[in-house]
């Protein structure tokens, strides 16, 4: 199913209170209603993520940064000389 396609059964799910899987008819009550209407919408969501971002692997957005930026670490070399 596509994001667009989990909305609409969320919706109808609610709406009925029914369940059709291969071709039958189940009456559910509220409770299981909401419970599968809401797996619907959370997979509906997480299509319309997926497909919002540049690729599966690595998404567009940058990651937020945790903390200072830390400087620079000093060029390699001996240094300034210590103090005798």
């Amino acid at each position: 199913m596509t994001g667009p396609e989990h909305h609409r059964e969320a919706e109808r799910i609610m709406t009925e209170l029914t369940l059709v899987e291969s071709g039958e008819t189940q009456e559910l009550g509220f409770p299981e209603a909401m419970a599968i209407a809401q797996v619907h919408a959370t997979l509906a969501v997480a299509a319309a993520i997926e497909a919002g971002s540049g690729s599966r692997g690595r998404p567009e957005f940058p990651a937020p940064e945790i903390g200072p930026l830390l400087p620079d670490p000093p060029p390699p070399g001996p240094g300034p000389l210590p103090w005798t």
